[in-house]
């Protein structure tokens, strides 16, 4: 059976495209967990583990699923961290212009601008207009963000709302699980319910972090007190408070200066390495489903009962009888193995195998569904 846009007197059908094809999305998801043995301790001696690249600059680190110089890895995310050049909280004292950067260049990219086209800082309301408070007071605009960036071989089209969570210990550098941990999720947002989650973001979706993984609506944070995720971007911003760390977010034993820092102390005196493994030290573990998003095209390839009830095959006829037949007064029958679809070149681009022959005749109608993955 060949199908085409040309006429059946050529042997093909012509497709109507209107009727017999139709575009189909399908979402494919799987679960990611990644636990902190991946992330911390586990190849090597913290901080210096062979899965963990640091980059030359101190910008960022590269985490992977097994030491980075292996061709067996995967990278899975980069960390890094920010402060907010406008924040009247504090001022850092090392690495000053790379943190502001660095934060800059998230700010701009997640949170956009405002009708001034001034760059809107981070803020728990996710406004392009917050009040000129800052969180440190109790205010609305978040001054330093430890961002997780997941990669597209992990997260794939994007993370799967509804489906993010994250523990973190709240315990001191040297025992951070000690204290337990703080599990925050996005179970409360749902993609039909749009006071769920928000869209005002360059980068698509975005949900607030809560506390906790309750998955009804009535529990939707009216703010992000702890820290948001970005669906389509594959990227948690968490902010640097004791709310979503704890207490204590480096410590003297690993890091400068020689004593145990909050995070918000943190992000003011010790450097972006230093407070990523701070950071990175404290999760216990993440959790999400990706999304693949598999685009189809299908076509109804249609015979109708008089269509396709004769074969070409040398093997269909012997002696110019038609070896089908039992009776010479029976119908003609033919039997469909596979589906060819053709351009309007008559050259063939697609086929489809059927997984056995069906049998067509004058006396029955054939739909055959064809679909093309891309």
């Amino acid at each position: 059976m060949a199908v085409s846009n040309n006429d059946m007197s050529r042997g093909f059908k012509p497709l109507n495209p209107s009727n017999d094809t139709v575009d189909v999305e399908t979402l494919l998801h799987e679960n990611i967990p990644l636990t902190g043995s991946i992330i911390a301790n586990t190849y090597g001696t913290f901080p210096s583990e062979s899965n963990i690249r640091y980059d030359a600059n101190g910008l960022y680190i590269a985490v992977s699923d097994y030491p980075y110089a292996s061709s067996s890895a995967n990278h899975i995310f980069d960390m890094t961290a920010g402060w907010s050049a406008d924040s009247t909280v504090a001022t850092p004292s090392v690495e000053l212009a790379n943190k502001n950067n660095i934060y800059r260049l998230f700010d701009q990219q997640y949170v956009g601008y405002d009708a001034a086209q001034e760059v809107v800082p981070f803020n728990v309301s996710g406004n392009l207009n917050p009040p000129d408070t800052w969180l440190a007071d109790d205010g609305e605009k978040v001054s330093g963000v430890v961002f997780i960036d997941f990669s597209r071989t992990l997260m794939k089209d994007e993370i799967k709302m509804g489906t993010f969570k994250i523990a973190i210990g709240t315990g001191s550098f040297d025992g951070p699980m000690d204290d337990g941990t703080k599990t925050f999720s996005d179970y409360h947002s749902n993609p039909t319910d749009g006071t769920t989650y928000k869209e005002n973001s360059p980068m698509g979706t975005y949900s607030f972090l809560q506390l906790g993984t309750t998955a009804t609506a009535a529990a939707t944070p009216a703010s992000a007190l702890y820290g948001v995720v970005y669906h389509q971007a594959g990227l948690c911003a968490l902010w640097a408070t004791p709310s979503t760390w704890g207490t204590e977010l480096t410590s003297g034993s690993d890091f400068s200066p020689s004593t145990a820092q909050s995070a918000e102390q943190a992000f003011v005196s010790s450097s972006i390495n230093d407070i990523v493994n701070g950071a990175r030290y404290h999760i216990d573990n993440i959790e999400f489903s990706n999304t693949t998003k598999l685009n189809s095209r299908v076509y109804f390839c249609r015979a109708n009962h008089n269509e396709f009830n004769y074969s070409s095959n040398r093997t269909y006829t012997s002696g110019s009888q038609i070896v089908v037949k039992n009776q010479a007064a029976d119908n003609p029958r033919t039997y469909v193995t596979s589906v060819g679809l053709y351009d309007d070149q008559n050259e063939m681009v697609a086929v489809g195998k059927l997984s056995e022959p069906l049998e067509k005749s004058p006396e029955n109608e054939l739909t055959l569904r064809v679909r093309l993955d891309f």
